[in-house]
This record gives structure tokens, sequence and C-alpha cells, in this order.
């Protein structure tokens, strides 16, 4: 029994553009980011997906309804798949935020698995709430083909736990807006062997790229 995950980063917010840390808050898609979530629809629009779990913040959300849209299926939105909790980071730019908490700032970039977001969370708060959406929707949707559209740091921590990697990888890969990556899961959840089939692919995105090397992540 083999199940596809198809995992989406939600296409550019207003934040993104803008270079700011945006965790949990709710910020809309941009222009540019509407237009990313359509081609990334049309992309999928014919791949018979069984389901769409999306984390319910605007961005991922509304990513996820251009592809439910398009593919005639209903999103599941999950809580456990929102964006880590960057605290006190939230609306700062990565300069900023380096000014502001200097050592906290030196650990996320080089250690970060081992920090907690002033007033946030940390990689292993998000590990868990996101592995427990992972698991129910392999078992609910066993055999078929499932899309979770989320945030870069939740894609990653998602990626490194079917791949039985450590957090320590945490910063081994890039998600870019509206890119899809796939994972084939073998067996069931006692016996489960994860294979890396597409990492990133921004293809159907040729003209709308973001300038995902500034972005404050």
């Amino acid at each position: 029994m083999t199940t596809e995950v198809i995992l989406i980063r939600h296409g550019e917010s207003e934040w993104n553009q803008s270079h700011r840390y945006t965790g949990q808050k709710d910020v809309a898609l941009s222009e540019l980011g509407r237009e990313q979530a359509f081609r990334l629809a049309e992309r999928l629009k014919d791949d018979r997906i069984a389901a769409i779990y999306a984390s319910p913040l605007r961005r991922a959300r509304d990513t996820a309804e251009a592809i439910g849209t398009l593919a005639r299926v209903p999103i599941k939105l999950e809580p456990g798949l929102a964006e880590i909790h960057h605290g006190e980071w939230e609306g700062l730019t990565a300069h900023q935020v380096s000014e502001k908490f200097p050592a906290e700032y030196a650990r996320w970039r080089t250690q970060p698995n081992a920090v907690v977001m002033p007033a946030g969370e940390s990689l292993d708060d998000v590990r868990k709430r996101a592995t427990a959406v992972w698991d129910r929707a392999l078992l609910e949707q066993s055999g078929g083909k499932i899309v979770i559209c989320s945030h870069d740091a939740v894609l990653r921590v998602l990626l490194l736990a079917a791949l039985g990697l450590t957090l320590d990888h945490f910063w081994k890969w890039s998600f870019e807006n509206a890119s899809l990556s796939v994972i084939q899961v073998r067996g069931d959840l006692s016996a489960q062997t994860c294979h890396l089939v597409r990492l990133n692919d921004t293809a159907h995105l040729a003209g709308v790229y973001s300038e995902y090397a500034l972005q404050a992540l």
C-alpha cells in the first residue's frame, strides 16, 4: 500500500513580500501569491487528490482553496499545520530581529532545534502538533493522494520526521512559495517507509517566482 503526500507551501504573502517574520499572524496572500496559488491549482487539478489538509491561516487556507476548487475536493482545516509561533519576532524583519534578539537569532540560524521563540514555540512543539496531523491523514486516506498545504517551518519539520532525520537538519533544504514536494509512504504507521521523490518543485511558476532568499525565515 502506497500513499502519496504532496507538501505545499502557501503562495507569497504580503509579509513575505516585505520580508517580515509572519508566524501565526493571519496575513493575506499578495497579488503575486494569488497568481501562484492559481498556477499551482492548475497543475494539480487532474491529479485525483483524495483529501486536502490545510493550515487555517489565510495564506495557506486560500492557497488550499484554490487547489480544492479546481480539483473539486473540500479542504480540512487543521490548527496543527499552522506556522511556528514566532512570538515577539512576528512583524519584524530579519535585520530587526538580529539587532533586538542577537543571541537568539544567531542560535536560530545555527542551532534552530535549541531555540524557543520569545513568547512563541520551539521546533519540537511544531513537530508534535504537525506529525499528529500527518499520522491521522495517513490513517484516513491510506492508499490515496493527500495534499498538505502549510508553511515553511512546518514543512521542514514534517519532511525531517518522514525521513527519520533530526531537527538539527532544519536548514538543509528550501520550500519556496507555492512549491510542491512529494513523499511516497509505503506501509502503515507501525512499519512506515517514506521516499522523497520531489523537492521544492516550482516548474509551474515560470514568470511568477518570489524573492525567496530575502524572506525572513
